[in-house]
């Protein structure tokens, strides 16, 4: 840090305040691995509960429908939204409804402010985890909660709708938890975020050495910031530049946006298959979202067996060099699982076919569509990664949208085209997604080049 002295000339970079080293105990790189851990955890939950609000009223939607006398393809609308304080505020109007508006604008704006948790979590674990491993392994779990937090919601929601407690507990319940975590994270979290904690620490600095002079290089004058045109320092103009300019962006956020609204797409197909043709009760068919789970958790098992293997290996023979297409082999492979997991769901739904075989294909579509998920945003992130928070922000309001929209002609599809054929048509789009893989493995370095806004582009 430089002394106090007179005749101080603005434009040097000796005034501009940076970590005290490479060991700084401010910088969220150094950090000790507990305290990464404990706020890793919190800052997973929150989205986890979110992700779980957002489908929990799944399993009511019959009920809305006789109670409100509303149509199903209204009904899904209060499954559709993603739906901390005030997400937990709006479950209480729902929970306390006396007419369907109430529900449908409560779960919007629950959808609304919920999202944000979303929105932060995967760039707050990449401001702590700074090794290409880690980032990925803390990733891996926050993807997780998006595939996860879905699929437990209906298979809860289902049993504490069935029960004494009725449909409007899926509510309450979900209020409680998100209210008891939000108080832990206000309590817990810190600030994570490079730029803000060095503007932050250069404002302390200046009061402390009455050295006016003293800026982060975040927080500077104009002259000390890397050039950038003006209309992309408005978050939302960054947002749109990318997904309408970058061809990577454009790839990965088509494709898994196809896996979000497939994701919500299941919640009223397994029921049609499951509930409508094999005659199971609500609650035994609510189990059948269990091979999704399993399916998860063994892409999450693999994506991180493979992180901690292969991938250690390939970084070390590319050292202090990120390649962001070392991310993709495993997009390739869920790229090709994908689809079988979805031939085979679709032609094993017949009543007179062993419910078992049919129950076991949907471990395959979940594990393959997690694999596909983490690795695009994991080369996301590698490819932009000083534009990684809006990268992700921007396509997570694009998959959201999709999960939204998807469950909406859901019903009509299912019972026009019949099960086997109408998931067979999700399976031949799954097959026309496959070689996005491909081509960024092939061509992503070139891409790269080309691009404006990707930061690596060696």
């Amino acid at each position: 840090m430089p002394d106090n002295e007179p005749g101080l000339d603005r434009s040097q970079p000796t005034w501009v305040v940076d970590w005290d080293g490479p060991d700084d105990q401010e910088n969220p790189h150094n950090w000790s691995t507990k305290f990464k851990l404990v706020v890793s955890l919190v800052l997973v939950i929150l989205p986890l509960i979110v992700n779980i609000g957002s489908s929990i009223m799944g399993g009511s939607l019959a009920l809305l429908e006789r109670e409100f006398h509303i149509g199903s393809e209204v009904a899904i609308l209060t499954t559709t939204t993603i739906g901390v304080i005030l997400f937990a505020t709006f479950c209480i109007p729902v929970a306390v409804a006396e007419n369907f508006y109430t529900i449908l604008i409560s779960r919007f704006f629950s959808g609304a402010f919920g999202a944000s948790s979303m929105a932060v979590t995967g760039g707050a674990l990449t401001d702590m985890w700074n090794t290409a491993v880690s980032r990925g392994i803390s990733l891996d779990c926050f993807v997780a909660t998006a595939f996860v937090g879905p699929v437990i919601g209906p298979l809860v929601g289902n049993f504490i709708t069935q029960s004494h407690l009725g449909w409007r507990w899926t509510m309450w319940i979900t209020m409680i938890a998100a209210y008891s975590f939000s108080i832990v994270a206000c309590v817990v979290l810190p600030e994570t975020y490079a730029p803000t904690l060095l503007t932050a620490k250069a404002a302390r600095l200046r009061i402390q050495t009455k050295n006016w002079a003293l800026h982060s290089l975040f927080g500077a004058p104009v002259e000390y910031v890397a050039p950038r045109p003006i209309w992309l320092k408005q978050p939302a103009n960054l947002h749109a530049a990318l997904l309408a300019t970058e061809p990577i962006m454009m790839l990965v956020t088509l494709y898994m946006s196809f896996l979000y609204g497939l994701l919500f797409l299941f919640f009223e197909g397994f029921p049609v298959s499951f509930v409508e043709q094999r005659g199971w009760k609500p609650q035994i068919g609510s189990l059948s979202f269990l091979s999704l789970f399993v399916g998860i958790l063994l892409g999450l098992t693999g994506m991180v067996t493979w992180s901690l293997t292969i991938f250690v290996s390939q970084v070390k023979l590319n050292p202090g060099k990120v390649v962001p297409e070392l991310r993709l082999p495993p997009m390739m492979v869920g790229a090709v699982g994908l689809p079988i997991g979805l031939f085979w769901f679709a032609w094993t739904g017949n009543p007179n076919i062993q419910w078992s075989a049919e129950v076991v294909a949907p471990v395959l579509v979940s594990a393959s569509m997690f694999a596909i998920f983490i690795s695009g945003l994991k080369y996301v992130v590698d490819v932009y990664l000083i534009y990684a928070n809006s990268a992700i922000s921007a396509n997570t309001v694009v998959r959201s949208c999709f999960g939204a929209g998807f469950p909406l002609f859901a019903n009509a599809m299912y019972h026009r085209l019949g099960f086997s054929w109408a998931t067979s048509l999700l399976a031949f789009l799954a097959v026309a997604m496959a070689p996005v893989p491909v081509i960024l493995y092939l061509f992503g370095q070139r891409i790269r080049m080309w691009s404006r806004m990707a930061a690596n582009k060696t």
